[in-house]
């Protein structure tokens, strides 16, 4: 189990900023435009949160599923002095990832929450006393869903390009490159869309009480 002083080893968002190496103008363009993600009544749920709520967040700056959701965590729990958020890198957080992958293997299937394979950010929601309350693995399983069909799409409107139906390590960079382009664009329309929903299923996470959490 993840410890309040291993959970306070994370890098404070501000911290987290300041040492992205890459895509830090994504991630601090989505910071900026987060707000969009969260209404008033969000806020007001947050905020009438009984007690604090720790986050911890693993996550790696190159992955594109955490330049997404991690700057709505993080402006989030920026607007609400309740919500405690640390973030861990595996390379150089290593022990605390270990523990903190263990506790939501409680939760989340371990293969869905592989960082070699790139399935991050994991974002672990814990009471003040670090009592696991719920787990968002990698994405929202409506939006892998939709990836899933996008890259169907892709594939099968490219019959001319040799290696798309090879796995991702298996393409050339450019197919690779194409492909993940296609997957993960979004509008501004569906940006927010997703965002919206993402924040809704933080709040039902944090509306199931710790004890039935941890025993589903």
């Amino acid at each position: 189990m993840t410890t309040l002083e291993q959970f306070e080893k994370g890098l404070r968002l501000d911290q987290y900023i300041a040492t992205i190496t890459q895509n830090k103008e994504n991630f601090r363009a989505n910071f900026i435009k987060a707000t969009e993600s969260f209404d008033a009544d969000d806020l007001a749920f947050f905020r009438s949160l009984p007690t604090k709520v720790n986050i911890a967040v693993v996550t790696e700056d190159a992955n594109l599923d955490a330049v997404r959701d991690v700057p709505i965590i993080g402006r989030l729990s920026v607007e609400v002095s309740k919500l405690a958020l640390r973030l861990f890198r595996p390379a150089t957080h290593a022990e605390v990832v270990q523990a903190i992958m263990q506790d939501a293997s409680l939760l989340v299937d371990a293969q869905e929450m592989d960082p070699g394979k790139g399935r991050l950010p994991i974002i672990a929601f814990y009471t003040q006393e670090m009592r696991l309350v719920g787990v968002h693995a990698c994405r929202l399983p409506e939006l892998s869903a939709e990836m899933r069909r996008r890259r169907s799409a892709w594939i099968e409107s490219h019959p001319e390009i040799w290696d798309a139906r090879e796995p991702l390590d298996k393409m050339t960079p450019l197919t690779r490159t194409r492909l993940i382009q296609a997957i993960y664009a979004l509008t501004p329309e569906q940006r927010v869309m997703w965002g919206r929903l993402t924040v809704k299923y933080w709040r039902r996470i944090l509306s199931t009480p710790p004890a039935a959490a941890q025993a589903n």
